[in-house]
C-alpha cells in the first residue's frame, strides 16, 4: 500500500494514518484526537500563540464528521516551537499506566507520531509516571548509539535511594 505525504494546513484535518503521513514538525499548536483501532488522526484548527480557543476536542471531532466513539480517541495537544523546538505531545487527559486500555492506546499514538515526524527530543507530557520526558526515553531505539539517560534523569527515577540512607547521630547522649 502506498502512503501519501500530506501537507499540514491550518484548517481542521482528518488523516487516515494507514494511507497518509504528515510531518509533526510542521505543527505549531493544535489539538489532536487519534483512534489507533481505525488509524484516524484528527488535527484541530491551528491556533496562534495568543489566540483564544474557539472550540473543544469534541467540537473539532464532530466538525471532522465523527459523531460517535468519542472515548475511542486519545486526545491532547501537539506542536513545535518556543520552549519545545523539537516538539511536544501533551496528553489531555493525562495517561496513567493503571488504565491499561488507555495506556496502550496512548502508546500506539506515540508510535504513530514517531512515524510522522516526532524526534528523539520531542517532549511527551502526561504519559505514565513522569510528567515530562523525551520520546527517546520511551522508544530507546531512537537514541544515538552509546547515548544513555542523563545521570540527573536516572536519579529522579530513584527517589527511594535517598530515603533509604540512614541518618547517623554523632552526638553523645546525656
Amino acid at each position: 500500500m502506498r502512503i501519501e505525504k500530506t501537507a499540514v494546513t491550518k484548517e481542521l484535518m482528518r488523516i487516515d494514518t494507514r494511507m497518509q503521513m504528515i510531518d509533526m514538525q510542521q505543527i505549531d499548536n493544535r489539538r489532536f484526537m487519534y483512534n489507533p483501532k481505525i488509524g484516524i488522526l484528527v488535527l484541530g484548527y491551528q491556533y496562534a500563540t495568543t489566540s483564544t480557543l474557539i472550540s473543544s476536542h469534541a467540537n473539532e471531532l464532530a466538525d471532522a464528521g465523527i459523531t460517535k466513539g468519542y472515548d475511542d480517541f486519545v486526545r491532547g495537544w501537539i506542536g513545535t516551537g518556543g520552549d519545545y523546538p523539537k516538539g511536544v505531545i501533551h496528553f489531555a487527559p493525562c495517561v496513567d499506566e493503571r488504565n491499561i486500555k488507555l495506556f496502550n492506546q496512548a502508546f500506539d499514538t506515540l508510535e504513530m507520531f514517531k512515524e510522522n515526524g516526532a524526534l528523539e527530543g520531542t517532549v511527551v507530557r502526561g504519559f505514565g509516571e513522569r510528567w515530562e520526558q523525551p520520546l527517546s526515553d520511551i522508544f530507546t531505539d531512537m537514541r544515538e548509539p552509546g547515548q544513555k539517560s542523563s545521570v540527573r534523569r536516572q536519579l529522579k527515577k530513584q527517589p527511594e535511594a535517598k530515603a533509604g540512607r540512614q541518618k547517623l547521630n554523632y552526638q553523645q547522649e546525656r
